[in-house]
Order: structure tokens, then sequence, then C-alpha cells
């Protein structure tokens, strides 16, 4: 893989505009932000809805005497709470942001950081920005529905990679490493190589009650298991065993709970690539309900028809380009 190191200290004019409509309206005067503190400078960050629930994806915050450092932001409407909450830890401003991936529940709030922040992405995630999807579609499989429009000039990453990132900043080796075909197609984890914490955006979620893995969640084909599989076995292989992990949505996590999503991700996938091996269809592998082994997790977001649809076009569309690539 190819590495960039950097160390640039400029910053862009500020435009406030919202990058995310969500279907469900939210009382964003009561959402709260609360900052869990990992190490001696790493935070991670939750957004709190009035119910208690999730009002946006995990961020961190890496904070020392060379500016604050931001991992995702979360929706628009909470980014001023987000600010007066990074103040009550540091009294210096937010000077690069860093986006797991491109949805709007990370990226949100990057416009409003942007009137001092450097932002920085995978380079599908700046190309996604730019062009926006309407994942209303979802809905027929029972999923949650939102739109994410293209979001403002401000917003955008000024500084992109292909397939990794070194930030050297406050003490802290931060290294972001872009693993293909997960959550999304732009998915980067972010590792704190000294505070010992690992932040995966939503290739990994930690809600109780469990759910399926929220894999291609753009449906369009480009995601799939093997992006989640492949960061998820970075930690478990490459992290030291107590390794912090802040997963895109849901609490704290170790290896254990790692482990535990990892399983689910290469069992399914190894029992719907059993199928196509055999070939048989779709539809045979959902009247033999396949996935019936793990029917306890169909509870969230992730419903488990729509998961296997998903596993099914993925894994096809990996053996086809795999075959294409023998001739």
């Amino acid at each position: 893989m190819r590495k960039l190191a950097f160390a640039i200290f400029f910053t862009l004019p500020f435009v406030l505009g919202s990058s995310i409509r969500a279907q469900r309206p939210m009382d964003w005067d009561k959402v709260e932000v609360k900052l869990q503190k990992l190490s001696a400078n790493v935070y991670m960050i939750e957004f709190v809805s009035p119910s208690g629930g999730n009002a946006g994806a995990n961020a961190s915050a890496l904070i020392g005497d060379d500016g604050v450092v931001l991992v995702d932001a979360g929706y628009a409407p909470v980014a001023s709470k987000l600010e007066a909450a990074l103040k009550t830890i540091s009294d210096k401003p937010v000077k690069y942001l860093l986006n797991t991936h491109w949805h709007g529940d990370h990226t949100g709030g990057d416009a409003y950081f942007s009137k001092t922040a450097t932002i920085l992405a995978q380079d599908g995630a700046r190309k996604k920005m730019e062009t926006g999807d309407d994942l209303s579609h979802l809905n027929r499989v029972n999923l949650l529905r939102e739109t994410f429009p293209p979001s403002p000039a401000a917003a955008l990453p000024v500084i992109t990679f292909n397939d990794e990132l070194t930030l050297h900043i406050n003490g802290e080796d931060l290294h972001a490493i872009y693993f293909p075909h997960g959550h999304t197609n732009t998915d980067s984890l972010v590792l704190f190589a000294h505070a010992k914490v690992a932040q995966t955006g939503t290739d990994f979620v930690n809600m109780d009650p469990s759910g399926l893995p929220a894999i291609d969640m753009d449906n369009d084909g480009n995601g799939g298991p093997q992006g989640e599989i492949a960061a998820l076995s970075y930690i478990m292989e490459q992290m030291p065993d107590d390794v912090k992990v802040i997963p895109g949505h849901g609490k704290i996590a170790s290896k254990v709970e790692v482990g535990r999503y990892l399983d689910v991700l290469t069992g399914t996938t190894a029992a719907v690539q059993a199928g196509i091996d055999q070939g048989k269809t779709l539809e045979q592998l959902r009247q033999e309900k396949v996935l019936a082994k793990w029917d306890y997790l169909n509870t969230r977001v992730m419903k488990i028809d729509a998961y296997l649809d998903r596993l099914y076009l993925c894994l096809t569309r990996k053996n086809v380009a795999a075959n294409d690539g023998a001739k």
C-alpha cells in the first residue's frame, strides 16, 4: 500500500450547510454530546438522543498543543454543540478533521468545522460527497431511509489519499487505512498507535441488541463483507489485546466484541459462498434459509433478507471480477 505522511497547516472559509436530511424528525436541541476519555489525549464522542438512543455516528478527538484532530463530526445540526464540548477539554481549534467514510452522519459537521480545520478523507469519499446519493430506495428492504445530498464546497476534503495516510500530531501517529468493499466502498480504519485506540467507522457496530453487519449500505454492489472482514481482522491481528475500539455506532468495545462481529461476517459469508459455489441462485438460498443460524440478529436496521441479498450480490460480483482478471 502507498503511504502518505504530511504536516500541512491552512484553513478554509466557513460555510454552514446541512449535508444530511434524516427521515425521522429529531429534536436536535435536546441531543447531548458525551465525551469519554480513552487515553491521556484521545476521547470518544457520542451523540445521544432525548430517548437515550443514537443521534449520529460516533466520533473521536485527539487533543494537544498542536491543535485538535477530529475523526468524523456527526450530523450538521449538532456541530456547534460538539464544538462547545471540545472547548471543555482543549482551548485549541480543530486543525484536522478526518472522515472514516462519506455518509452524512459522519460528515455532516464538516462544513461547520472547515472554518479552522483541514478536512481529509479517502479519494472515493470525496467523490461521493461531491455527488451525494438518495438512499431512500432502501425502504423496499426495510432499511433506514436517508438522503445524502451533495456536500457544500466547504465540507469537501481538501487532502485525499488512496490507500493509507499517516498524520503525526500531538505526539501521536494517526494512521488511516482504506479497506474497500465494506460498509461502503469509501471506508477507512483509523488507528491511534500510541493510545492503542482503533476507530472503525460503520465497518463495525456495537449496539444492544446486536444486529446484522451493515454491509454495502449504498446498495450498489460496491460494498460488501470483504472490507469489513479485512478491517476487523487487522484489528484482531495487528492491534494489542487491550485495544479500545470506537465503533461507528454503539458503545466502546474490545477485541471480544470485534471478534463476535467478525465471526458473524465470516460465518454468513462462508455459508452464502458455499451455495454460490454449488451454483445455487439467490432464491434457492432464500428458500433454504441459508442464514437461519443468524436469525437472532434480525433485530435492527439490516434485515436478514436484505443482508442475504447484499451478500449474494457482492460475492457474485467479486467472483465475476476475479474471473475477468484471470483471462
